[in-house]
């Protein structure tokens, strides 16, 4: 099978760690929508929640106020473990990011936006011209917008000033092999965002509802962001739907400037009451400290697996339960995710880094399948 025939694979049945093609063939789930079955595939409680709701309700207008919203709203605040106050809710990570950015500039009155190397942020406006990768070229046509050396603090230091919008990461860039920065390098980005006005903007699609062994990736750089961009992990795989929160300060410009933003589906009424379940399963269940337990597991045995074939593997990087493992070169990794889907480990390259495998399965795995996702990459990177 060629990295072509790769995605001609047909997903039938779906069922928590795990999907089947139309053949039958059971794969574990290692993609997740890139992050979005956090929960697991077709979780049954929200697809009863979609169903049930779908008899009572519709989308709704966006520009009005629903109890599906407000209620979803007043529960995504109070899930996140920062000082925000405020919700836009969108259909898909790009859209959220690009809301951020319009937001920022409205609340400024500034229109620069300083953002790192290697970041990916979306397949839209904003998102692409924030986002490093062939698509920048082609379709990043954003002014305005400036890039500084992910982690370097000096440069945050020089090139975020009075002029400036917005400062925009990711807190790990995961598809560039799981690239982080230090502690520091987020707190003095920080007080530099308070020094100058600019706003701290977070891209959680990824890292955040609990993947890095807390809710949010930023719990562990002990930093709040001004704006945080939430991925589709908020509607766990059963419905559509992404969110921008915001500090009070904020929020009064968006009480004063309401349709900055327009977007048919976002807020979808549907979609807020699946989202609002999924957050009382999120609170139910704490999938972080799984993600954080066996994660560290995994990340420890494929560590074990780098020094074993050093001249295969670069390196191995991540944080509970998302994982890189870089490899010589971008040939080598499409050759390792394919030699891995006939060992029923669905997966995929980063979208930055070609050359690092990318393992991000649901966070319920079992300590079992995680042991199994191990044994399966031992096995392909001993036929590399």
């Amino acid at each position: 099978m060629d990295l072509q025939s790769l995605y001609t694979i047909v997903e039938g049945r779906r069922n928590g760690e795990f999907f089947y093609d139309t053949k039958g063939k059971r794969y574990i789930d290692c993609y997740c929508g890139a992050g979005t079955f956090n929960l697991g595939r077709h979780v049954q409680e929200l697809s009863n929640t979609l169903q049930q709701q779908a008899d009572k309700s519709d989308q709704g207008n966006f520009v009005l106020i629903s109890q599906e919203k407000a209620l979803l709203a007043s529960k995504l605040i109070s899930f996140i473990p920062a000082r925000l106050n405020g919700v836009f809710f969108s259909a898909g990570r790009g859209e959220a990011m690009d809301f951020a950015c319009k937001l920022a500039r409205g609340f400024t009155g500034q229109t620069q936006l300083v953002t790192v190397d290697g970041g990916y942020y979306g397949e839209t406006g904003f998102s692409v011209s924030l986002s490093d990768g062939d698509k920048k070229k082609s379709f990043g046509q954003i002014p305005d917008i400036v890039s500084i050396p992910f982690g370097n603090i000096q440069a945050l230091e020089e090139r975020i000033t009075a002029k400036t919008a917005a400062v925009i990461t990711e807190t790990i860039q995961v598809e560039n092999a799981c690239r982080s920065a230090s502690e520091g390098f987020f707190k003095i980005m920080r007080t530099v965002c308070n020094r100058t006005g600019a706003l701290m903007i977070l891209d959680e699609t990824q890292t955040g509802m609990g993947r890095t062994g807390k809710k949010f990736a930023f719990e562990h750089y002990g930093v709040e962001p001004d704006i945080l961009v939430i991925g589709e992990a908020l509607g766990a795989g059963i419905f559509p739907i992404a969110a921008t929160a915001f500090t009070r300060k904020v929020q009064k410009f968006m009480n004063q400037h309401p349709l900055i933003h327009l977007s048919t589906f976002g807020g979808h009424d549907l979609g807020c009451r699946v989202a609002y379940e999924a957050l009382e399963l999120y609170e139910k269940t704490k999938p972080w400290e799984n993600a954080g337990n066996v994660g560290q597991k995994l990340l420890e045995e494929l560590a074990a697996l780098q020094k074993q074939y050093p001249g295969k593997i670069l390196s191995v990087h991540g944080r509970g339960l998302v994982i890189a493992i870089t490899v010589h070169s971008d040939v080598m990794a499409q050759k390792a995710v394919t030699k891995l889907v006939k060992e029923g480990i669905f997966t995929a390259t980063g979208k930055v880094a070609r050359d690092a495998v990318i393992i991000r399965p649901a966070l319920t795995i079992s300590e079992e399948t995680a042991k199994t996702i191990a044994r399966s990459i031992r096995k392909v990177f001993k036929t590399l």
